[in-house]
């Protein structure tokens, strides 16, 4: 894996943009007969992607529960990416206390982050995570709120769940990319490589 790996990953982001038709049987992504072939999020690149079979003969309420949870994880994914890029580029909050004498600007970028936020403040973000999570169910990637305030329409509604999931599945893979250079370069994942004399490539 390059040092970057968030170009790597903004220049294949045009392969996931619109929705595509489910994958023709033929493509090894899973098997030609599994029931939920045709479902929402079966769209190029991958098709309907499911190679170890998790899907197979499971109802139709289990499956809702996995295409629930990927949006949420996809949600989560793209907030978390853009969490890296702010910082990183356009600075933080500056001086507002986090707790006791631990200021934004206190707190380093990505994983080193964890190790520098007040106990209490990990405490907040957990509960807020557990009121999300009991709080605010999850119906085919609406919690009541709309789209922006609206309330969309079929097949409007289907192609903007099916452009959002592509999109998180993008940024898990994102993510994950961020994470693992976050940890090789000791906090510098948005570093780019130097390939000059003198200067290493640092990869996985």
């Amino acid at each position: 894996m390059a040092k970057s790996a968030l170009p790597l990953c903004l220049a294949v982001a045009t392969a996931f943009q619109t929705a595509a038709p489910a994958r023709p049987a033929t493509q090894l992504a899973a098997s030609p007969n599994n029931q939920f072939s045709q479902q929402l999020g079966a769209q190029a690149p991958a098709g309907f992607w499911d190679p170890l079979g998790i899907s197979d003969g499971i109802s139709q309420e289990k499956f809702n529960r996995y295409r629930e949870v990927e949006q949420k994880h996809g949600r989560i994914a793209m907030i978390a990416t853009i969490g890296y890029v702010v910082p990183e580029k356009f600075g933080t909050f500056g001086d507002i206390k986090l707790g006791g004498d631990v200021k934004f600007s206190d707190v380093p970028n990505g994983v080193q982050a964890l190790f520098k936020i007040p106990a209490v403040g990990l405490l907040q973000i957990l509960l807020l995570i557990g009121i999300l999570e009991t709080q605010f169910p999850n119906v085919n990637g609406d919690y009541g709120t709309g789209y922006f305030g609206q309330s969309l329409e079929e097949p409007l509604k289907s192609r903007k769940l099916a452009i959002e999931l592509a999109n998180g599945r993008l940024a898990m893979l994102a993510i994950m990319g961020l994470l693992a250079q976050d940890v090789v370069t000791g906090g510098s994942p948005l570093t780019p490589p130097n390939f000059g004399e003198g200067g290493g490539f640092v990869s996985l």
